[in-house]
């Protein structure tokens, strides 16, 4: 009988493996992927609202500017030179009327189809303003 030497062999070290499964990885793009299609419908809303904010703004100032024209000329002008009036980039505001008696204007931007107005003294009503002196805004 032949005995053999016993061969030892060495035992590997048991590597650990670092790393994220592709399952894994999986479920965090889908996760990411819900979560910004939560977020999107949101955005177009804060948009909306900071387009509605700058025509308001600029009708705020058009106003405050107005009235220091007229108590300097007793009169209200459409004339931006004459007013020294600059309008928020991407707004346009439009006057409707403006003579000795009142005045009203409209307000618009280029990236949403909502408008504002308002009017003094006694300007005609434009819409979506109803009331003297207050904004007006469509949704």
């Amino acid at each position: 009988m032949l005995i053999f030497p016993r061969i030892r062999t060495a035992r590997m070290p048991s590597r650990r493996r670092s790393g994220f499964t592709l399952i894994e990885l999986f479920v965090v793009l889908v996760i990411i992927g819900i979560l910004v299609g939560l977020s999107i419908p949101r955005l177009h809303a804060f948009k909306h609202q900071f387009y509605i904010t700058t025509m308001i703004s600029d009708l705020r100032n058009l106003a405050a500017t107005e009235e220091g024209y007229w108590s300097s000329v007793d009169a209200y002008t459409s004339d931006f030179n004459a007013l020294r009036f600059n309008v928020t980039p991407g707004v346009w505001v439009t006057f409707v009327q403006a003579d000795s008696t009142g005045w009203s204007a409209s307000a618009t931007h280029d990236s949403d189809t909502s408008h504002c107005a308002i009017y003094y003294g006694a300007a005609a009503p434009v819409p979506p303003a109803t009331v003297k002196n207050f904004i007006g805004c469509s949704k």
